[in-house]
């Protein structure tokens, strides 16, 4: 079928009169083009409905409307509307006809169109959004924020996600694959077809198979092509080669051409044991990986591919090797970049099945949709290399009764149904699933001194902290996991790293993923992953900032858990994991505000460290401070300003961390590592003066452009610690998408010229002109009173 984006020239408004006679476009709907997220574009306030899980920020029911002209020709075909994601209770009405609608704000879903469209004539598409309060727990967004597309063939068809591409063995010499295709004749007579099949490399272009293939189909019928090709020297898709391929399928009656459909895919194989673990074609992979939720930082929830891409790049060059979506179905726009970068992706179903974590959320609708839900995401993911396993739910509460149990068989059987080339998990929380046994873990952990009798939540999470691994390892977990293994290919773990070494001496035949974890147990995590095949990887929480999940104290907005920050910036303890990883022994300096020094470091268990990577604390003169090493090898050495304060150990023994305790003097730190008293690597840190001048770097992709900003010193040197406020103008064919720092001010939204930097950095994003010519430059200037301005050209 042929595929049109219809993304451009929509308008929305907020729906505060449902109950209207005639329907109208009222005079302030705003003009946008898709993605949008309608609730970024609300106002940040203190007391709302959803408090601190989205940020502060409450949604709406909104209305999405786009006239568009259906051409006389089209009549007699078929024609659909695909809506990748619409966040919440989306209905979809064509010429005030309703076709089709989801509930989940996050599978990719089609309707059927061609019924109510009037050929040759504008026709109408209106969008209805209810999302309402407290349907999240993090920050969702609402509207239509991911791409939508019209797609139209004639009466011989094969519809969106219709044609697969399967991996059936590959090895050295090459590799048996299926292509299948769901083959529609809405025609009244029978006809006798040439099925062309073309699989040809992406990039280079070299065609890889070529075949025709003849068939016969009846009328008013759908037939299941199949034909299994062994390509030789075949190219297979992995994380260090992310070769693709391109499968096109010509349906052709004589010599018209009747439908076409192209994907891209690629090929690997996939086994799982626990004697050797995952292996992706025949070698064994460790998942090095993140927790990813799903929204785009300064963008809020709308879903950019080039964003993605950035985003997957930099995770990867950070050490990750696999995402997992949390905690729901991925988009297109991930899975691609995924794909294109060779990053494994375990792609979650939900948050919840039927007991709610908030008063609106998912579980209200789940017993009627999941099927309908997990069917949609299993198509919309199948022809996607990177995925390699289904998640059935997040820390399901339910999962430990009895219709838990079935619940989770039941989904697990669905997805092998619908494709049996992955495996699937859940992340089971164990405190979380012993229900109400719960009570009494924790009375046997703390020997009764816990008032468990009512129930406080807490109570538990305060004996959660202090006590995690004898509650996740008590009998009562046990027996539930138990009951769980066989439901499930991969049992996940959130936060019961305590169980790795044990259950896979007791259970000879299961095997584990750390589905979540805590960053500060990534080397104890690590360890026991490395040694033991039957745990297949680690997913931290988290990879990447995100919005949501935070006080509901305003304006808290953005969550700082991140490896990476919400703009792309790495800290301290991105360069530790790469070194726990084995990536690399070069050593990283973090530093400690002398303020701190000597106070209880209690900033939850979701951070690794309050260390930073400033050294510029003017008016700290003198007074102590720490300052931590992390480094590869057996030995770190710190000098202060060229002297020597002594040599500490800093490898595997002492968790590739070490700290030197002294007083501040402004200047430059040097950490220096060696292995078998032979210098591996070395890594400086010095003080910054008051900023000075603002320098950018740019990342321009295919309908995106990133503007990195940097708040520098007269040296260079970043000032780590400056919140500087900014102000960005642009000459060209491109317009302002998002433009902030860490802890930016959120005004409905962040496309205002004005914002602050934060932690020294500030990131711009523009959405490019794509009718603009290609020697059009674009030109961004940002400013500060009293700095050096920053300029440049893409």
């Amino acid at each position: 079928m042929k595929k049109i984006n219809l993304n451009k020239g929509w308008k929305v408004w907020k729906d505060l009169d449902p109950f209207e006679l005639v329907f109208r476009v009222p005079r302030d709907a705003v003009r946008v083009d898709l993605p949008h997220d309608a609730m970024f574009h609300e106002e940040q306030k203190q007391g709302t409905a959803n408090g601190g899980y989205t940020g502060n920020i409450d949604a709406g029911e909104y209305k999405y409307y786009k006239r568009f002209f259906v051409p006389e020709e089209y009549r007699g075909g078929h024609v659909m509307l695909q809506f990748e994601g619409i966040y919440r209770n989306a209905g979809v009405f064509v010429n005030q006809s309703k076709v089709g609608g989801s509930a989940y704000g996050y599978t990719d879903f089609t309707v059927e169109a061609g019924d109510y469209l009037r050929y040759g004539e504008e026709n109408e598409i209106l969008v209805t959004v209810k999302c309402g309060t407290r349907s999240s727990r993090w920050y969702s967004g609402a509207g239509i924020y991911r791409d939508v597309w019209l797609f139209h063939g004639g009466e011989t068809y094969v519809k969106p996600y219709g044609l697969r591409f399967t991996t059936i063995d590959a090895d050295s010499e090459g590799a048996l694959v299926c292509v299948s295709a769901r083959i529609h004749n809405d025609g009244l007579s029978a006809k006798t077809l040439d099925l062309l099949v073309r699989v040809q490399e992406v990039g280079e272009g070299k065609t890889a198979a070529d075949q025709v293939y003849p068939v016969r189909i009846n009328s008013r019928s759908v037939l299941d092509f199949r034909k299994n090709i062994y390509i030789d020297g075949a190219k297979l898709w992995e994380e260090g080669s992310p070769n693709l391929y391109q499968i096109t399928l010509t349906i052709r009656e004589g010599e018209t051409v009747l439908d076409e459909t192209r994907v891209t895919s690629g090929i690997r194989k996939l086994s799982l044991d626990s004697r050797r673990g995952l292996r992706v074609n025949g070698k064994t992979v460790k998942l090095r990986g993140a927790c990813v939720h799903h929204d785009q930082g300064i963008l809020g929830a709308s879903a950019y591919e080039d964003y993605e891409y950035r985003r997957v790049k930099r995770l990867k060059e950070a050490g990750f090797n696999a995402i997992r979506s949390a905690h729901n179905p991925a988009s297109q726009a991930l899975l691609n970049a995924c794909d294109r970068l060779g990053m494994y992706v375990m792609d979650e179903l939900v948050d919840v099945w039927n007991k709610s974590k908030v008063s609106y959320d998912y579980a209200i609708d789940f017993e009627r949709s999941w099927e309908q839900d997990l069917r949609h995401m299993v198509d919309a993911d199948y022809n996607h290399p990177s995925v390699i396993m289904y998640s059935t739910g997040n820390e399901i509460f339910e999962i430990c009764t009895e219709k838990g149990f079935e619940t989770s068989r039941m989904l697990s059987d669905k997805f092998h149904e619908l494709d049996s080339t992955r495996y699937t998990t859940n992340g089971i929380n164990g405190a979380f699933a012993a229900g109400d046994g719960l009570a009494r873990i924790v009375d046997d952990i703390t020997h009764g001194e816990a008032d468990t009798g009512t129930g406080d939540v807490n109570v538990f999470m305060a004996a959660m902290e202090r006590d995690m691994p004898g509650i996740v390892s008590h009998p009562i977990i046990s027996g539930i996991l138990e009951k769980l293994e066989t439901t499930m290919d991969v049992l996940g773990y959130n936060y019961m790293t305590s169980r790795y070494l044990k259950d896979a001496a007791k259970y000879a035949d299961r095997v584990m993923v750390g589905t979540e974890t805590y960053p500060k147990q990534i080397a104890e995590n690590w360890d026991a992953i490395t040694r033991c095949p039957a745990v297949i990887g680690d997913f931290t929480w988290t990879g990447w900032d995100y919005l949501g999940e935070v006080s509901s104290v305003y304006p808290d907005l953005m969550n700082p858990a991140g490896d990476i920050s919400l703009i792309g910036n790495r800290r301290p303890v991105s360069y530790y994991r790469e070194i726990v990883f084995g990536l690399t022994k070069q050593p990283c300096i973090a530093v400690q505000d002398p303020a701190n020094y000597g106070i209880p470091r209690n900033f939850g268990p979701w951070c690794y460290t309050d260390c930073t990577f400033s050294y510029s604390y003017q008016g700290q003169e003198g007074k102590p401070i720490m300052i931590q090493v992390y480094a590869g090898g057996d030995t770190a050495e710190l000098f202060q300003n060229g002297k020597s304060l002594g040599k500490q150990a800093c490898g595997k023994d002492t968790a590739f961390e070490t700290q030197f305790h002294t007083v501040y003097e402004p200047g430059e730190l040097v950490a220096v590592a060696y292995e078998n008293g032979k210098e591996i690597g070395r890594a400086a840190l010095r003080t910054a003066g008051k900023p000075a001048a603002l320098e950018l770097s740019a990342e321009t992709y295919d309908t995106l452009a990133f503007i990195n900003v940097d708040v520098v010193d007269e040296q260079g040197l970043l000032t780590a610690d400056a919140s500087t406020p900014l102000h960005i103008e642009i000459e060209g064919p491109a317009r302002l998408l998002g433009f902030g720092g860490l802890r930016a001010r959120h005004r409905g939204g962040y496309e205002n010229p004005d914002t602050t930097a934060g932690e020294g950095h500030a990131l711009a994003v523009l959405r490019l002109d794509p009718s603009a010519e290609d020697h059009k430059r674009i030109t961004v200037k940002i400013s500060r009173e009293g700095l050096t301005e920053g300029k440049i050209e893409i």
